[in-house]
């Protein structure tokens, strides 16, 4: 689907988008390292996303990634690994 897609990707969603690759910026999904913290110690996080977040959504939910999103492109989609 051409996205930039990245686990525990830098310390934090600003030097995330800092290394997102300038050609790759319209369409990018990562989480950071804060939000790995999240993820071991609460089984969830928020991902820092652009592109089609409908899109991000049905291919986590296809592989099993469970998601809490509003539809708002103004916010982070949450997913659950518990």
């Amino acid at each position: 689907m051409g996205y930039f897609a990245r686990q525990n990707f830098t310390c934090c969603q600003s030097c995330g988008w800092y290394g997102v690759p300038e050609e790759k910026a319209e369409k990018a999904v990562f989480y950071h390292q804060q939000d790995n913290s999240s993820l071991v110690q609460e089984g969830s996080c928020h991902l820092a996303w652009t592109g089609n977040g409908k899109e991000i959504v049905k291919v986590l939910n296809k592989h099993g990634v469970k998601t809490q999103w509003d539809g708002d492109s103004e916010k982070r989609i949450k997913i659950f690994l518990v």
